[in-house]
């Protein structure tokens, strides 16, 4: 899978007053001699502060959405659909095809029906012609109303021979038109693998002509190099990210923005530039989704369309796995009452105790209305909301809840489950909502893992940290020493047995560790091991980042 403003929502503020008695005749007479009253002072009402509001679900089974402005400022939405779905639970798309939709305000759509182009890049040039880069034909079309396409030659992409070059977003992610007809498209490279995952680099191009296309020197944007990547302390990569799928818009005062993608938040990040080549302010917009797509509406405001498993929990109900997880959603960002802000979070524990809380701040900016706050976790094709409990893994409180803008709530999560990927399965999938009844900003949280505590012995008496402890005196596999971690009821290597506080002989039904297979939740055995007594060592489930808190035989069966 590669892989929004409509009125300001600027609440009124009403006053009332209780109505004056009848005056007197002998009051009248002073009134009648005084001067006249002098006009109140209007009370200053603060600005506006500038962010994403939530606009809603725009369509189902929809991803990949690339706009064009039409000559009579409508818009044409051209994305890919899928004709059926596999089995739940991945419910992966089957047979895609590509359908047009056009839109008056681009936020209301009318699909048009099948593209007969298939997929393509459109953009229109400074003299009002379009021209349409259709990805898997390799072929430029050209068009004077967006409509009817006509071919105009072969393309040659500036890396064809790259094997790293197209693999995620096609020849182009986007295509711009300079104020001179130049043309620059901006598409993904591979740079890199972490944790399996591909780490994507954006690039650029220019053309005269739309078919023969030169390399721009050097790289736009190299996650590597920059936040798109989580790290920890060391500044060594420890989570999965990129700088991928980019969309390149020039703004009213000629400043280009570019919105790309990152699995860093799983959701939005954006660049300014003033020349298309340089790019700064590399920033998460706080916004869940992927594959963006951007209108500049006339009156400067931005609407973004993002896609995957993204929106609220009642836009979910009776809907079929395929559409909820091919959901695409808009937000608008421009003037409004009140924003959100929350802090990168950051965890030293993984896994956390079940039940230890994480604390971050939700701060609501502005004015207006009361604000209630509310959270989504999100799976693969499922929206929870964490503050009823609907999600069993955890739980989300503020405090307060609500609030009359400006003010600050104490937001806690608290883990049901244990496990290594609570954090990898619920802070890059969370978001926090808020609503004063008018408007929806919805604000996904972004989460770094610092340096872990330092390992020490274990304590006669004291439980055994989350961080883990290890055993005094006794060794494992090349005489390292033996590490407990916080058991859950199951018995780990007997070495660990004093430091529980739970019975070192209780029974034991975890299963034989198997290579190329995540070690479960409740741990497995390493097949001919050998403990203090002769017993297995046990694996527990970790990360990548802490894997060397482990015994090494337990080194293959960690899929990190």
């Amino acid at each position: 899978m590669r892989f929004a403003f409509v009125a300001i929502l600027v609440a009124a503020v009403s006053c009332s007053s209780t109505a004056p008695a009848a005056p007197s005749a002998a009051s009248s007479a002073e009134t009648a001699a005084s001067p006249a009253a002098s006009t109140p002072t209007p009370t200053p009402q603060p600005p506006p502060v500038l962010g994403w509001t939530y606009e809603g679900t725009v369509r189902e089974n929809a991803v990949d959405a690339r706009n064009v402005i039409l000559p009579d400022g409508s818009y044409r939405q051209v994305f890919s659909r899928w004709r059926s779905f596999g089995p739940a639970p991945a419910a992966d798309g089957v047979d895609p095809y590509y359908v047009t939709a056009l839109s008056k305000d681009g936020l209301h759509w009318t699909d048009e029906g099948e593209s007969s182009l298939g997929y393509y890049i459109p953009v229109r040039l400074p003299d009002g012609t379009y021209r349409a880069f259709a990805s898997g034909r390799l072929t430029l079309y050209s068009s004077t109303d967006a409509m009817t396409w006509k071919p105009g030659g072969q393309i040659s992409p500036p890396e064809a021979g790259n094997p790293a070059c197209g693999r995620t977003s096609g020849m182009f992610s986007d295509v711009i038109a300079l104020p001179d007809g130049t043309l620059r498209a901006y598409y993904n490279c591979v740079v890199a693998t972490f944790f399996n995952i591909l780490a994507t680099e954006i690039k650029s191009a220019t053309s005269k002509d739309g078919l023969v296309w030169r390399k721009d020197p050097g790289v736009r944007i190299n996650p590597l190099d920059g936040p798109e990547m989580p790290r920890g302390d060391d500044a060594q990569v420890n989570g999965a990210g990129a700088a991928e799928h980019p969309r390149v818009v020039r703004l009213h005062d000629g400043t280009l923005k570019m919105f790309y993608g990152s699995l860093n938040g799983s959701g939005l990040w954006s660049a300014a530039s003033s020349d298309g080549l340089s790019w700064t302010d590399r920033h998460f917009e706080g916004v869940r989704g992927g594959d963006p797509d951007v209108i500049v509406l006339p009156d400067g405001r931005l609407r973004v369309f993002v896609n995957g498993t993204v929106g609220l929990p009642h836009e979910f109900a009776g809907k079929s796995f395929g559409e909820n997880w091919s959901r695409m959603v808009s937000y608008v960002y421009g003037p409004m009452n009140y924003r959100v802000g929350i802090p990168r979070l950051r965890t030293e524990c993984s896994p956390c105790a079940i039940g230890a809380p994480t604390h971050f701040a939700v701060t609501i900016e502005g004015s207006g209305p009361r604000v209630t706050l509310d959270a989504v976790g999100y799976d693969h094709t499922a929206a929870l909301d964490l503050v009823t409990g609907s999600d069993g893994r955890a739980t989300v409180a503020f405090a307060p809840s609500s609030g009359s803008p400006p003010f600050t709530a104490d937001a806690t999560i608290a883990f049901r489950v244990p496990g290594a990927h609570q954090f990898d399965i619920l802070a890059a999938g969370i978001v926090i909502v808020a609503d004063d009844g008018i408007t929806k900003v919805v604000t996904a949280l972004l989460w770094s893992r610092g340096s872990p505590a330092p390992i020490a012995p274990c304590q006669l008496g004291t439980d055994v940290p989350v961080v883990g402890c290890y055993a005094p005196g006794s060794s494992g596999p090349g005489d390292s020493p033996l590490m407990c971690v916080p058991a859950t009821g199951q018995p780990q290597p007997p070495a660990c047995g004093p430091y529980l506080h739970i019975s070192p002989d209780a029974p034991s039904s975890r299963p034989a560790c198997q290579v190329g297979v995540e070690v479960p939740v409740g741990g497995c055995y390493v097949t001919g091991s050998v403990g203090p007594d002769g017993s297995p060592l046990v694996c527990v489930p970790v990360t990548a980042l802490e894997a060397r808190l482990q015994p090494p035989v337990c080194g293959p069966y960690l899929v990190h």
